[in-house]
This record gives C-alpha cells, structure tokens and sequence, in this order.
C-alpha cells in the first residue's frame, strides 16, 4: 500500500511512546547498537503533548500501522545537554540569527519491519512542509557511535556543521535548510 504522513494528535502518542521504547537498543552490544541505531532521552506523554503543541511530532503510515515518527522541537522547549549545545552550536556556524529560526529535529524512529523503505524522507517531507515558512533550518545531533543514523542523515545530505562531547560521549551536529526536502507528492 501507499504510505501516508501526517501531524501526530493526542490519540497517537501512546504508539509513538511505544516505537521509541522500541528502538532504544536495549539488551544489544555495543556493535548490534551501532549497526541498528538506537534513540536516546526521556519521553513521557507529557512531553509529547509539548511537542504536539508547538513544533510537532511527524508519523508516517501503512495501512494505519505506524511505520515511523519524526519528533520535532523549538528551542525555548529545550532541555540542557545535547539540544541545548546543538542549536549553540547551529547558531556559533552561522546557520541562523537566532535560536528562535532553528527547530531540532528528532529523534526520528523507524519500526524494524519499515526500514530502508524512504521512510525518513517521507517524514523529512512532512516536517519540511510544516516548518519551512517559520524556520531556516532543523538541526540535530547524532551520537558517533550510533553508526546507523549517521549513515541515514549523510545519505540525506545532511551538512555537518560541528561535534561536541559531553560525559565522555561524542555527538555531530546535522543541519538542513528549510525546503530543502520539499512538499510530500500528491
């Protein structure tokens, strides 16, 4: 069948919690984490209802099963640690004039059964039509040992604008333009 994208509503969020717990890399070495990927930090309904309320969370869909999920964030929702130094590191490369024209993208979950199938760019598509006429790039951060997903964002064209450590874990800043993916196909 043909997948579909759309802006996540309340209704959602319990298969959205569900796909990351999913994805977290739990119960795999270290080589399985990075090959596969895995998704990092707290999501809670609360803080899906933030995100729904404001920038968005992206679901991409096949015959109403959940094929993925784009989460997306404006900066004065920002936690410290890594999206905080992501978007300072966007602004210190001159990406934007202010933080307020930057959204964080991610983390984007893919279901194991989906992969390989475009699913990131469908969502990309969707978040990128959504955002672009407020924002002049999304930004995220990828832990280097999380091989899979930097894979996916160069595959993409993705520029890589900087790195960063933080308790001994090293990340890449990612950035794209506004339009740069474009309005999902008709």
């Amino acid at each position: 069948m043909i997948m579909s994208t759309r802006k996540a509503v309340s209704a959602d969020r319990g298969r959205v919690l569900a796909l990351i717990d999913s994805a977290r890399g739990v119960g795999l070495s270290a080589v399985e984490r990075a090959e596969q990927g895995f998704v990092q930090g707290g999501f809670d309904e609360h803080k899906l209802a933030s995100i729904e309320a404001t920038t968005g969370i992206y679901l991409a869909e096949e015959d109403g099963r959940l094929a993925g999920a784009a989460l997306t964030s404006a900066p004065s929702m920002l936690d410290e640690g890594p999206p905080r130094l992501t978007v300072d590191a966007a602004l210190r490369a001159g990406l934007a004039p202010s933080a307020e024209r930057l959204y964080l993208y991610g983390p984007v979950v893919v279901d194991r059964a989906f992969r390989g199938r475009g699913v990131v760019r469908s969502l990309l598509r969707a978040v990128d039509a959504n955002l672009s006429e407020h924002f002049d790039h999304g930004v995220l951060f990828v832990e280097q040992s999380n091989e899979k997903s930097l894979a996916v964002h160069r595959h993409l064209g993705m520029r890589e604008v900087a790195e960063f450590t933080l308790a001994d874990r090293r990340y890449t800043v990612f950035s794209y333009a506004s339009g740069t993916f474009g309005t999902p196909p008709a």
